[in-house]
């Protein structure tokens, strides 16, 4: 039975019931950026692996320390790359290199600005406050835990992997996500449109937003058979996202696509403005999340409903994250069903703050490049004023 109008809460679990993460697979470590860790990463051994010369200078052995004018006899001069051989005894010294290897009775090293070098003896100007000595481990210990799974693969962790030598790394697959765009006057964004048509932007706005989830989108204009399109897009994809043809009225595909995929319906439209008429569907064991065809609408269903199931396939946490926010100006409106603005916020010493955007017509696209939260007003909210607080989620990675 087709669920109606649900919550939005409903709606979102709804579909996230039906979601199992994508298999891994292995990547070379350089191609591994903005994947998600599809195994928990353990060291193999300890980080430095030895103790090594945290600057320049020389490594010595202390008789007694006498503080500034103590002499040490220099034993040797290690190049780099170099492995010591010998053991320092008290009053001796070795020159070292930044992250070379110390030898064993290394006390300090001794920064080498703060030397004066006479005749095979160096003398101390001044003791450096530390030992400028990076202990063996002291970045990780071998066995412990660098990251665990379900971790996005930044440029630092890719900096740790490779510093133990980490060639490949087990990844979950990145998710193919086709987007469908409907409507006899939409036509691609590289064409020319007769006066009837007009571009389509929703489908590169859409594949923008996939893409920086780490999906791999590819986008379709429908021409003639929506129906046919849809079953073979889910054929090839592990998501399939459609813009337009959810209105009620003379326009509304939604009934035709469910029949002609042959598709397990979720819910037809939730309880949320802009984009309330929202369907989800699923064919294959895949979701099918169709979307508004207006601008705002079709981004904050993205955000509201795609966006969870893509973090869902890659076995992240889908869970929406929303903090308290001080509003800095007003949205007039006031009432009827649950409402989300487009945001922009900032956090400031008293905490976040976060305006209004202008242009919040479900039809224009003006706020949609400074957007960086969605402001989330209860359904029969009063007007929103300056210094009044509301709820706020953060997209595109705010926090």
């Amino acid at each position: 039975m087709m669920l109606k109008h649900l919550p939005m809460e409903e709606a979102r679990q709804a579909i996230l019931n039906r979601i199992k993460p994508l298999e891994s697979e292995t990547l070379p470590s350089l191609e591994a950026v903005r994947h998600i860790l599809g195994e928990d990463i353990i060291a193999p051994h300890d980080l430095p692996p030895y103790r090594q010369a945290a600057m320049d200078g020389f490594a010595v052995s202390f008789k007694e320390k006498q503080g500034q004018g103590e002499k040490f006899l220099i034993k040797k001069i290690l190049e780099a790359g170099g492995v010591p051989d010998f053991n320092l005894e008290p009053g001796e010294a070795a020159g070292v290199l930044t992250g070379g290897l110390i030898p064993q009775g290394t006390e300090a090293v001794i920064p080498q600005e703060d030397v004066s070098i006479n005749e095979g003896h160096i003398t101390v100007e001044q003791y450096p406050a530390g030992n400028n000595i990076r202990s063996q481990g002291e970045d990780f210990q071998s066995r412990s835990v660098i990251a665990r799974k379900g971790t996005r693969i930044n440029p630092g962790l890719i900096a740790i992997l490779t510093a133990f030598g980490f060639r490949q790394i087990k990844a979950i697959r990145r998710p193919k996500v086709a987007i469908l765009s409907l409507g006899k006057e939409i036509v691609p964004y590289d064409q020319d449109p007769a006066p009837d048509q007009v571009r389509d932007s929703n489908g590169p706005l859409l594949s923008s937003l996939v893409t920086l989830q780490s999906g791999l989108p590819s986008v379709t204009v429908s021409q003639s058979s929506p129906g046919k399109e849809l079953h073979s897009l889910v054929q090839q994809a592990d998501m399939v996202v459609t813009i337009g043809g959810t209105a009620d009225g003379s326009n509304d595909q939604v009934c035709d696509l469910l029949e002609n995929a042959g598709a397990e319906p979720i819910f037809q439209g939730y309880q949320v403005k802009p984009g309330g008429h929202t369907c989800a569907l699923v064919q294959d064991g895949k979701p099918v999340i169709m979307l508004s065809g207006n601008p705002v609408a079709c981004f904050v269903g993205y955000y509201l409903l795609a966006y969870p199931v893509l973090r869902a396939l890659q076995g992240q946490n889908s869970e929406l994250r929303r903090f308290p926010a001080v509003a800095t100006s007003p949205y007039p409106k006031k009432g009827g069903p649950r409402r989300f603005l487009l945001g922009y916020a900032l956090c400031s010493p008293q905490g976040w703050r976060v305006a209004v955007l202008p242009a919040q017509k479900s039809s224009m696209r003006r706020s949609l490049a400074d957007c960086n939260c969605l402001i989330d007003l209860p359904a029969g909210h009063p007007p929103v004023t300056p210094e009044s607080e509301v709820s706020i989620i953060p997209i595109l990675d705010l926090t």
